[in-house]
């Protein structure tokens, strides 16, 4: 299972999510990272059409950003609204959907030679983000990727009556679903454990 951490600042994209089982898959240029597709190379080593084609398709693929990990403060405070958001746990259930983990490095240089360059690319990221323990899911030109919701957690500044109606209406879309509360103690332990 892996988990996205919302706001509910546009309660639209979060009941979305809920009822239709699916996330929205954006393009790498609207990821909040400005670093996101940047990479290095040795001058004289690609050629303008090499570096046109490396655009175009990573141009091609839609991403959604995914966490190993519901109980990362950091992530609580800057993705779900200070922790009055919620964290979906899902299983990625979209047969066009490709999931690959995020490696973090100290430098962004290009590595040659793997099947899929781009996607090598969009998936490098330095090492200060490694405590998001981020999972991509490709998806090539695709609005959204299909979810099973397994999971809805709250955060611990959630207001009691969007609790109660998210609730309500993930399991009437989601009837076998496990809905909680964070807690503190989860909180507090992820501050000293290492990504």
């Amino acid at each position: 299972m892996l988990y996205k951490y919302r706001g509910v600042s546009n309660l639209q994209y979060a009941l979305d999510i809920l009822v239709n089982k699916r996330l929205h898959a954006s393009p790498y240029k609207s990821l909040n990272d400005p670093m996101e597709g940047q990479y290095t190379y040795d001058a004289g080593t690609l050629e303008d059409w090499q570096i046109d084609q490396l655009f175009g398709r990573k141009n091609d693929y839609r991403l959604v950003s995914l966490s190993k990990t519901p109980t990362n403060m950091l992530m609580w405070a800057y993705y779900a609204d200070s922790h009055a958001g919620f964290v979906v746990g899902v299983d990625v259930v979209d047969p066009r959907a490709d999931i690959e983990p995020v490696r973090y490095v100290k430098d962004l240089g290009l590595e040659r030679g793997h099947f899929d360059e781009a996607k090598r690319i969009l998936t490098k990221k330095f090492r200060m983000w490694r405590h998001e323990q981020e999972h991509r899911v490709f998806v090539s030109r695709a609005s959204f990727v299909k979810v099973e919701i397994r999971e809805l957690i709250f955060g611990i500044g959630t207001n009691l009556e969007l609790k109660a109606l998210l609730t309500t209406v993930a399991k009437k879309f989601n009837p076998r679903i496990t809905v909680r509360t964070i807690s503190k103690e989860e909180l507090d332990a992820s501050r000293s454990s290492p990504a």
